[in-house]
């Protein structure tokens, strides 16, 4: 008997066909989609350098027009004018990019500018929005058959501007301690017997609040912020109020002074006493500056920068202090800083005045705990002081003037928010 066995010839040629079919859709697929990924990243990238021009322009605008957080208000021309220079910047960033937009989004087309404030936090912010979206599409070439001809694109950037403003948001004594109430210590802590008077800002604790004693604080031009546990609060006017988020390091962070540079002055305590008036300029204190009995020490136009060590101010002093202005550059002093204790100092500036002596300028010391008693001299402290813990009282009255224009302020800022 004879068996017929068919051939099994040209049925790999099949197999190789289906094969190449769908090695030639991978291939499709990988070309039509990586074009339409290398179209989405150039039209991200246009989107985030036609924000990021709104807001330089916006922020060199608000800084020419010496827009501050102080007087922040969105329907002002000034702050008008800077959208609005923010917006035509866009524009022609799109534009010369080869992409027409307006000061609108529309299909996804355009640029559009919100400005606003907001206290959910407990403090305010000040800001502006520019918003960027842009559209495109990519034609595909090999996988047309199993997927639309075009492929749609669509990307956004959002920029955000901040005015110029003041360190902490504007609090004048500020507590930079989390920690809850543990005795005489954490926080801010109001003592003794004298009326404390604060204007022009607030007082703000990250941590503990407390009052111990029978002080009387009134705070005129802001609030009485906490965000840990209040401890008393007898004698606080207004009534302490709640917030629920610490004050952020970004409020309050001074880049450290360059005590390097030649027309730095390298000092020790002794030296500042024995060269009263100081001339204007940076001095970079090593050890501990202690003042006692009738140690004089005057200086207009000064920072003093202090890497390790304390401050201790002993009462019969005269010591008059004032922080640089602006203008002209007092480079590599800060201007508007009268104290700067580096953040990894943790010593102790403890502050007794008298009526002869006063500070203008920010005291900011934030790895260290500070002490300030009264003098009973209403022109004494025109300033803002910064401190891991602060401790304010004692028997003689003090007051404490918040004025911005004596004070350290953070440029206009901008951020890439989306």
């Amino acid at each position: 008997m004879n068996t017929v066995r068919k051939s099994e010839r040209g049925q790999a040629i099949i197999f190789l066909v289906l094969g190449l079919v769908v090695f030639m859709g991978f291939v499709g697929l990988a070309i039509d989609g990586g074009m339409a990924m290398a179209d989405q990243r150039e039209a991200q990238n246009l989107s985030d350098s036609a924000a990021l021009s709104a807001a330089g322009l916006a922020s060199l605008e608000l800084e020419n027009r010496h827009v501050y957080y102080s007087q922040w208000n969105c329907n002002s021309n000034d702050v008008q004018e800077a959208i609005e220079v923010g917006l035509t910047s866009a524009i022609a960033r799109a534009a010369s990019n080869g992409f027409e937009i307006d000061d609108d989004i529309t299909d996804h087309n355009g640029v559009t500018a919100v400005c606003g404030y907001d206290n959910d936090n407990g403090y305010t912010d000040r800001w502006i929005d520019f918003t960027v979206e842009i559209s495109d599409t990519t034609t595909t070439s090999f996988i047309q058959a199993l997927y639309p001809s075009v492929v749609n694109i669509n990307t956004d950037a959002v920029t955000r501007i901040r005015p110029r403003m003041p360190l902490a948001f504007g609090n004048a004594i500020v507590a930079l301690n989390p920690d809850n109430c543990q005795g005489h210590q954490n926080g801010a802590i109001f003592y003794g017997t004298a009326d404390s008077y604060i204007t022009g800002g607030g007082v703000w604790t990250n941590g503990c609040l407390r009052t111990n004693g029978t002080p009387y604080v009134e705070v005129t031009g802001g609030a009485i912020n906490y965000v840990g546990e209040l401890d008393g609060g007898n004698g606080l006017h207004p009534s302490p109020t709640k917030a629920d988020n610490p004050i952020p390091p970004s409020s309050y962070e001074v880049a450290a002074p360059d005590c390097s540079d030649p027309d730095a002055h390298n000092v020790t305590s002794n030296w500042l006493i024995n060269h009263s008036p100081l001339s204007p300029g940076l001095y970079c204190v090593t050890g501990d500056l202690q003042f006692n009995g009738h140690d004089e020490v005057v200086g207009n136009g000064v920072t003093l920068y202090l890497r390790n060590g304390g401050i201790r101010i002993n009462g019969n002093c005269n010591i008059q202090l004032s922080a640089p202005a602006y203008s002209p550059d007092p480079s590599p002093a800060i201007p508007g800083i009268v104290i700067y204790m580096d953040p990894s100092n943790h010593s102790e500036l403890k502050i007794n005045g008298t009526s002869d002596s006063y500070w203008i300028g920010t005291i900011l010391a934030p790895g260290a705990n500070i002490d300030i008693n009264g003098t009973g001299y209403i022109d004494s402290y025109r300033t803002q002081i910064i401190g891991w813990n602060v401790q304010v009282g004692g028997t003689a009255d003090l007051w404490v003037t918040f004025e911005e224009s004596n004070l350290y302020t953070k440029p206009t800022s901008m951020e890439l928010y989306k």
